[in-house]
């Protein structure tokens, strides 16, 4: 049977009605993503490390947090509405906060302010001193023998820095050093012209933390420099010169006794005492031959005590020596034989000699004295 034009839409509209509602093709209500409330304390150093606490809605567990575009740490979902990070490192000026959970975010635009502290003041190491200590006893400082190695040592201060965490950068005109850190030992060279000063250099670095413009840390370095000079010697050819120089221009009789005793300290005794000898000699001598051993042994003991009539030195020099003289008073011959020992003392960086002395015996036209000469 054939309905009605009106029926037939009232049946259309019946069907219609009956496919929606409840039917279970109907789509899942999408979950809301993060959002950002505020954030607190909203600025902190561009260093890092504040802990800031966030508030919103819609936090959950894994969610990450970014400060100016870098990640934070340390964070922690308290609830949906609050949870807590630790900011990074970053250059001054305002920076986004964002928080993602899942692939949804929510932000805060300039939501925390990186502000760049003032930058500390390092203040630079100083050296107090440096100085140095020789092999040989007694022997003053910044002395060194060829071939020495003598202990040196920098005294170095410094506010904020233990001096065993600063560098020494040890360097020298010439000679070695070895070992490291505020004391070590330099051997001099084992040849050199002598006397001689050599320069003994210390660097001292320190390397601390600061900040750039931005605010961000950066190593930084003090650099400060000091020096010693050391006195090199070959103290016993010196000494030896000196005792060998002055007995050869005593037996030739050509130097007044005034240059004759140049070599001699002002501070000894000997000084005026050689002068007057040297004077006699001259007066009343004629040295016809003589010889000097060229090569004697020296003892440098520093503050020691000659072997003979107990002459204080530093140095101790015995030269073996013979004098064939004729008196020019009688004509006799007289031939004297023994040791000449003469004391050295090392004085304002120098060697300089202090007293002579000869112990011998002395023969008369072919006769032998029979008391030992002195003199």
């Amino acid at each position: 049977m054939r309905l009605p034009h009106r029926l037939l839409a009232i049946g259309a509209l019946v069907a219609l009605v009956s496919c929606g509602g409840d039917s279970p093709n109907d789509p899942t209500p999408t979950p809301q993503g993060p959002t950002i409330a505020g954030v607190a304390p909203a600025a902190g150093p561009t260093l890092g490390g504040t802990t800031i606490t966030i508030t919103g809605s819609n936090f959950a567990a894994g969610a990450t947090v970014t400060v100016g575009g870098t990640p934070a740490t340390e964070i922690v979902v308290q609830s949906a509405t609050s949870l807590t990070a630790r900011t990074p490192q970053h250059a001054s000026g305002p920076g986004d906060v964002v928080v993602t959970v899942g692939t949804r975010s929510g932000s805060l635009p300039g939501g925390f302010r990186f502000e760049a502290p003032s930058a500390s003041t390092n203040q630079p190491p100083t050296i107090v001193g440096i100085t140095s200590r020789s092999s040989r006893a007694r022997a003053p400082g910044a002395f060194a023998d060829l071939g020495e190695a003598i202990t040196v040592t920098a005294t170095v201060t410094d506010p904020e820095t233990a001096g065993d965490q600063l560098r020494y950068d040890w360097t020298s005109d010439s000679g070695t050093f070895s070992g490291t850190g505020r004391e070590v030992t330099w051997r001099a060279p084992a040849q050199a012209s002598t006397p001689a000063e050599v320069r003994l250099n210390l660097t001292v670095v320190e390397t601390y933390q600061t900040i750039d413009g931005q605010g961000l840390p950066i190593s930084a370095e003090h650099r400060v420099t000091g020096s010693l000079t050391v006195r090199l010697h070959a103290s016993t050819k010196e000494v030896r010169d000196l005792a060998v120089e002055f007995l050869t221009e005593f037996s030739q009789q050509r130097v007044s006794p005034d240059q004759m005793v140049r070599n001699f300290s002002d501070g000894c005794r000997g000084k005026a005492e050689e002068r007057e000898q040297v004077r006699t000699n001259q007066r009343d001598f004629t040295i016809t031959a003589f010889t000097v051993e060229p090569n004697p042994p020296v003892e440098i003991d520093f503050g020691g005590v000659c072997r003979d009539r107990g002459r204080v030195g530093d140095a101790c020099a015995y030269v073996q020596v013979r004098w064939d003289s004729i008196v020019k008073a009688n004509g006799r011959r007289e031939i004297a034989t023994g040791v000449g020992q003469l004391n050295a003392i090392y004085e304002n960086s120098r060697w300089r000699l202090c007293d002579s002395d000869f112990l011998g015996t002395t023969t008369i036209n072919g006769v032998l004295s029979a008391t030992p000469f002195r003199k």
